[in-house]
């Protein structure tokens, strides 16, 4: 924590700058669209906007997104996050690929100039981690950047999701390292919690999947579950809930100081706030420092967003903690 008057204090503005992509669509929120929408832009003009990142919403809702905007007028610019659909199967999920297609396309026809599509986010077929060769990862995420970078005329980073089973090293390291083969920008999604105790990742699972997006130099984020800054257990959930302080603190130093998996997982079973110190020249855990510099670094190259259903949460906990 910060003892400094001037809060938030700058190494904690870049830690959380563009931090949060909106998921308020998704439990345990649910929200509907109009409220959901209605609030990303309502926090994209408030005094923590600089926190903001793009709005989380499947491709099958664009439609609706599009028939909303008829009656709205929004000035800010908006960048949006696409899931697409998916399937166990490849052939079902190329299917339902070329479906988004043509909601994406369809959408920016109309409002692509006040509305981007700033990443697209989607969960890889279960069949591909059955077969050992590697050219089905490789082809399929050619075409799904291709077809986006043809139907936007930008180069749009794709987010791929590893369906997680007991046997998620394996599972993470084909993901992980056939995203950084072809070598398009694009980056590993992490589920880090839901709304049921066995969607909440051990800590030993987020280490595994840092210290591989570090080797591979695959840039990651994170979605569900991180809706406070520090690990706790949730009655509710009845899980223990990774905080966001404690994921983002793992990977940054991860990636700028080398910290072991054994190292990360102590970061990521932190429970007390007062161990993560932010000040004017950087951030501390554990006496491991990190400079503004490399909190930026990696930041914009490695540890990217993560997907929360709530931004109210998250603002009010870190002014509990008295960093804002």
């Amino acid at each position: 924590m910060t003892t400094n008057h001037t809060k938030p204090v700058i190494s904690l503005r870049n830690f959380l700058d563009g931090i949060l992509d909106y998921a308020g669509l998704f439990p345990p929120a649910s929200l509907s669209l109009g409220q959901a929408f209605h609030n990303y832009v309502f926090y994209l003009q408030g005094e923590y906007k600089w926190m903001l990142g793009k709005f989380i919403i499947p491709a099958n809702r664009l439609k609706e997104l599009a028939s909303l905007l008829e009656d709205m007028e929004v000035k800010e610019h908006v960048s949006l996050s696409v899931i697409g659909s998916s399937s166990a199967g490849v052939g079902e999920f190329e299917k339902l690929f070329s479906d988004d297609i043509l909601e994406i396309s369809s959408f920016l026809g109309k409002y692509g100039s006040s509305i981007s599509v700033g990443a697209f986010e989607v969960r890889l077929p279960a069949e591909l981690f059955k077969n050992e060769d590697n050219s089905g990862f490789t082809q399929l995420m050619e075409s799904i950047t291709s077809s986006l970078e043809k139907t936007t005329g930008n180069a749009v980073p794709v987010y791929f999701e590893a369906p997680l089973t007991s046997e998620y090293e394996t599972e993470i390291i084909r993901a992980v390292e056939n995203i950084g083969a072809i070598n398009k920008g694009c980056g590993f999604k992490l589920r880090t919690g839901g709304t049921d105790p066995s969607a909440f990742p051990e800590p030993e699972v987020i280490a595994f999947a840092i210290m591989t997006c570090c080797e591979f130099d695959v840039p990651m984020k994170c979605t569900a579950g991180l809706h406070h800054p520090v690990r706790h257990y949730n009655e509710e959930v009845k899980s223990n809930m990774h905080g966001f302080l404690n994921v983002f603190s793992a990977g940054i130093m991860a990636y700028s100081n080398n910290l072991d998996e054994a190292e990360l997982i102590e970061v990521l079973s932190e429970e007390d706030p007062y161990e993560f110190i932010f000040n004017e020249n950087g951030f501390e855990w554990n006496e491991i420092q990190v400079s503004n510099d490399e909190i930026k670094g990696s930041r914009e190259r490695f540890m990217l967003s993560y997907g929360s259903c709530s931004f109210d949460e998250p603002v009010e906990d870190l002014k509990t903690m008295e960093l804002f």
